[in-house]
């Protein structure tokens, strides 16, 4: 038996509790425990969970887990750094680059400009036409130079119906403006419906939440230590994205779109973590207050 194990043993066995105890009040598994009074880490999932179930352990039974782990850190199981520094930053910057409002609102807006455009040249050339042919006719008649002396009437009825079809033509197009404007109006009205968060399901370790609405086109789900340490982990419709032991202050973010069809989120200290999506607080259940392990599952409507 290790020196580690020994010592979570003689501390357990001073407060009276049995592993039973342990494992309902960490909601680590039985056989993980013994396996940590056993020095035998080879059962545990990993190393990372090695260092976390020790440091849960040592803080049930009233040691201070992280001096218990820095004093003994040769003899643990160590982490690769660089599968979990990329995932534990203050700052994510995983989110991708957004288009400014200004050039979406003109790429929204151009094909309503190319119209107005073209009635615009219509107009002109309509006005050119006409100005343009007032000044070559002052009168509705000319004199042939010959010597019948005939005169030949300007038929004004075919200038006429040049211009009702033009006209006809500029009405077309103003409907077509319309109802491209009213297609614009309804997708803004769908865009600007709001995301809601419902709590579905509960128990005293696990909350169900379904989030229905408009999704975002990229969507963020941000966990935070506050007054204390956690270990924490997201999946993303059933594969694993990210996890992280974390200290107070730190955050842990995973970004996807609005496809994804649900994430899992597993906390092992409840009361030191606290969970955003999409820049709004998502609380724990009602029934899951006191508890220190933490279940999250969120189902996309």
């Amino acid at each position: 038996m290790n020196e580690i194990g020994e010592k979570l043993k003689e501390a357990r066995q001073a407060k009276g509790y049995t592993l039973d105890d342990l494992q309902q009040m960490t909601k680590i598994q039985k056989r993980y425990l013994v396996a940590v009074e056993e020095g035998n880490h080879d059962v545990l999932p990993g190393n990372f969970y090695a260092r976390a179930f020790i440091k849960q352990y040592a803080d049930s039974v009233g040691l201070n887990g992280e001096e218990l782990i820095n004093s003994h850190m040769d003899s643990l199981p160590q982490v690769n750094e660089t599968t979990y520094s990329k995932n534990v930053q203050s700052t994510q910057t995983r989110s991708k680059t957004k288009s400014s409002g200004f050039l979406a609102t003109i790429q929204d807006s151009l094909p309503t400009i190319l119209i107005v455009l073209l009635v615009v040249a219509i107009i002109f050339a309509i006005y050119f036409a006409v100005t343009r042919g007032g000044a070559n006719g002052d009168s509705d008649s000319f004199i042939q130079g010959d010597d019948s002396s005939e005169i030949v009437e300007v038929d004004n009825n075919e200038e006429l119906e040049d211009d009702e079809e033009t006209d006809e033509e500029s009405d077309e197009t103003d409907s077509e403006t319309d109802v491209e404007e009213e297609q614009d109006d309804e997708n803004d009205e769908v865009d600007n419906e709001e995301q809601s968060v419902e709590e579905v399901e509960g128990s005293n370790n696990s909350t169900t939440y379904q989030v229905s609405g408009a999704h975002p086109d990229e969507q963020t789900i941000v966990l935070t230590a506050v007054d204390g340490d956690t270990w924490v982990s997201i999946a993303i419709d059933g594969e694993p994205d990210s996890q992280a032991l974390l200290t107070d202050g730190q955050t842990l973010q995973a970004d996807f779109d609005d496809q994804v069809e649900n994430v899992t989120l597993i906390i092992g200290n409840a009361s030191a973590t606290e969970v955003e999506l999409n820049n709004q607080p998502l609380p724990y259940g009602e029934a899951a207050t006191e508890s220190v392990r933490q279940e999250m599952y969120i189902i996309f409507e």
